[in-house]
């Protein structure tokens, strides 16, 4: 009887001793998902952190970038925006219509992708690594057509092999291969409004189709939402994002042509470029963007839950890749917001 006695003492010994680590256990996870929760900022941390940093930071300052228009928003609608002034220049807002470059990129890619599927044949050309590489500005006519913007001297490959070129002749040619050479800015409008909706209000003031859209901030807005997860109207380049990838900075393990509009080892991918250099790029700050160099600087964070925009537009364009200079203060913004913790 001592030993059964002994024997049933030990078994609650052990019992009891198993039970303590199982509540230990679990209150050391409970607490761990306290502090997770504890952790993430508030919806009000997020907005006071962005407003604070986009009126506030020297990246963001008016005298470095005029005046401009920014917000942030999930798949229902902006969630914090403003305005900032630059005493003497004209006022952006989120209804002001600009040119925006290099962004026009994103919706070509979407346009092609939503109208043809993602085609393997199409992804050089998307991806910027065609090799139709030798498009000039000063040849597209403004009243022409998308054709006339490519004409024989410059319609003729550049480079071959996957090399990536940032450059607007591999769409053009994309384009006029897919049938859309004779269409003017009117009807090259109304052909990528007739695929993507009216909602983009991507009106083309010169026909070429990786550079040439106006249209504001808001309307942009519309349409990276569309790009988002669990958005209204989803469009087939969303899950894509970042897919497709191609290394863009040259190096010995890079085959790709100096550019100067992204000085940092992104990547490239459908129309849009991955904000993902390891030495520039905190984890929580990736994102998929498409700056264009008059200052336009739309971006979805990596996990396609939130969207930004910057928007503005130099004077003129005097050579200097006003889109980075965006991207600085951009992304800012896009941290401060993540992390609620003003930049």
């Amino acid at each position: 009887m001592v030993r059964v006695d002994r024997w049933g003492t030990e078994m609650m010994t052990i019992q009891a001793s198993i039970r303590a680590t199982i509540l230990g256990w679990a209150g050391v996870m409970c607490l761990t998902a306290q502090t997770q929760a504890q952790a993430q900022p508030t919806p009000e941390e997020r907005v006071a952190a962005a407003r604070r940093t986009a009126n506030t930071h020297p990246l963001c300052s008016p005298l470095v970038l005029g005046a401009f228009h920014w917000q942030v928003g999930d798949k229902t609608g902006p969630l914090v925006s403003g305005n900032v002034i630059r005493t003497g220049s004209p006022s952006v807002d989120a209804d002001t219509v600009l040119g925006v470059a290099s962004a026009s990129k994103w919706v070509y890619a979407a346009y092609t992708i939503e109208r043809n599927g993602d085609v393997p044949a199409a992804r050089t050309f998307l991806n910027l690594t065609s090799g139709y590489s030798n498009f000039r500005t000063s040849d597209c006519p403004i009243d022409g057509t998308v054709a006339q913007c490519l004409p024989g001297s410059r319609n003729r490959k550049e480079s071959t092999g996957k090399v990536f070129h940032y450059d607007g002749g591999h769409m053009q040619r994309h384009a006029i291969d897919n049938g859309l050479g004779p269409l003017d800015n009117a009807s090259l409008s109304a052909q990528v409004a007739s695929v993507l909706g009216d909602d983009l209000g991507a009106e083309y003031t010169q026909p070429g189709v990786a550079g040439g859209v106006s249209t504001s901030a808001r309307r942009y807005a519309g349409f990276l939402r569309r790009l988002m997860v669990g958005a209204d109207l989803p469009l087939r380049l969303g899950p894509l994002l970042g897919t497709r990838r191609v290394c863009t900075f040259p190096s010995a393990t890079c085959n790709a042509a100096r550019t100067t509009a992204v000085p940092e080892a992104w990547h490239y991918s459908l129309g849009h470029w991955v904000e993902d250099d390891p030495v520039t790029t905190p984890a929580e700050n990736v994102a998929f963007s498409s700056p264009g160099s008059f200052g336009f600087y739309p971006w979805i964070s990596a996990d396609r839950q939130v969207y930004g925009v910057l928007a503005r537009q130099t004077a003129a364009f005097t050579g200097v890749d006003e889109g980075y200079a965006s991207v600085k203060c951009g992304r800012l913004i896009r941290l401060a917001w993540q992390t609620g913790v003003p930049q």
